[in-house]
């Protein structure tokens, strides 16, 4: 299935559900640059280096490679260094087109990477995790952590082709698959009660990788992304409902020690955190109580873990890039479809739903 990000500027496709040995081809229809620089992690490299350099080999592309360790702690400008010296090593050149091939982590720093080396190059992504197929590969968003915040350091840079292979999704470990089926939930909240109920429906075969079924859910969020980031790109006003379940979830994860909690428990926690905060607001108890339910079925935590420290919670939401006229700000689920972003809280109402939420 094709998908078009309809961005004025810079529109570009997603492909879902079509072979990485397709992907060398589909991408010489976009650049005529015969020379490629490939940016993985060591884990995507054992298992799938072979299959994507067959892949460019097949549409007549030499290959530069070079292969990060795993894990968002070597999400950093560190990282980003080592990737420039590997490029100017290899004497990358204006226009060589950069292929990101990995999950989110991969993603951004190949974005990043992509919009600032010879202030520009043509960026490809190549999505293997469900967060990255579904989220952090559409909609242009780059970058690495930093001194403690997430994603502080980066730009916004579109790609020009994702190519999404729902196979790939396969070989993630249960743990990870789950984390990113997160996404896909907050992606149907934002969406409407019908792919809502198309995942509390499915859940059995979308929880043993029916690709049937990861087709459907995948093209869905990438369509509902893809909307919001047409009319939005720069993350002015609509695109900030993408942000659904981050405020509170980025926090819980960069307190955790990155590794420690998935980025998708994280915003699972996060949902459940901002349908509790839009109680308070007079928002009904019955979103929350749906969105905690169907989270549950996917294995997903709806609690905040026993060991973390509220003020820590506290001090790390003071830098995110949520914070606005020095505000926490959140986004809040009003009904399924009905998304309400830029609601400040107070310091005392935050504490009291994250005191809540810790497991007992």
């Amino acid at each position: 299935m094709l998908i078009k990000v309809d961005i004025p500027r810079e529109p570009y496709n997603v492909r879902v559900g079509e072979e990485l040995g397709e992907f060398g081809v589909r991408m010489s229809g976009y650049t005529g640059k015969k020379r490629v620089f490939l940016i993985t992690d060591d884990n995507v490299a054992g298992l799938y280096m072979d299959s994507i350099k067959s892949s460019l080999k097949k549409a007549s592309f030499d290959c530069e490679t070079v292969s990060i360790k795993a894990g968002e702690k070597y999400k950093t400008l560190e990282t980003v260094k080592d990737i420039y010296k590997r490029m100017n090593e290899a004497k990358i050149e204006r226009f060589t087109p950069v292929v990101g091939f990995g999950g989110g982590v991969v993603g951004d720093i190949a974005g990043f990477v992509s919009s600032t080396y010879l202030r520009g190059l043509p960026f490809f992504n190549v999505p293997t995790t469900v967060v990255a197929q579904v989220d952090s590969s559409v909609g242009g968003k780059t970058g690495v952590n930093f001194e403690g915040g997430k994603n502080l350091v980066g730009s916004f840079y579109q790609p020009r082709y994702v190519h999404c292979d729902v196979e790939l999704l396969k070989t993630l470990d249960d743990r990870e698959y789950r984390a990113g089926l997160a996404e896909i939930v907050k992606h149907s909240v934002i969406k409407g009660d019908e792919f809502f109920s198309y995942l509390k429906e499915n859940a059995e075969s979308i929880l043993r990788k029916d690709p049937s079924a990861l087709e459907v859910i995948i093209a869905e969020s990438v369509k509902t992304k893809a909307d919001v980031v047409a009319k939005d790109e720069r993350e002015k006003g609509l695109r900030r409902v993408l942000n659904l379940g981050h405020t509170i979830g980025h926090a819980i994860e960069v307190q955790s020690g990155y590794g420690a909690l998935k980025h998708g428990e994280g915003v699972s926690i996060g949902m459940v955190a901002a349908c509790r905060l839009g109680e308070k607001r007079g928002i009904p108890e019955n979103i929350t109580r749906r969105v905690k339910d169907i989270l549950k079925r996917y294995g997903l935590p709806v609690s905040i873990p026993r060991d973390m420290d509220t003020e820590k919670i506290l001090e790390v939401m003071k830098v995110d890039k949520k914070v606005r006229g020095g505000k926490i700000e959140f986004v809040l689920p009003v009904s399924l479809g009905n998304v309400q972003c830029g609601k400040p809280f107070s310091r005392e109402e935050i504490i009291d739903v994250i005191d809540e939420m810790l497991e007992k």
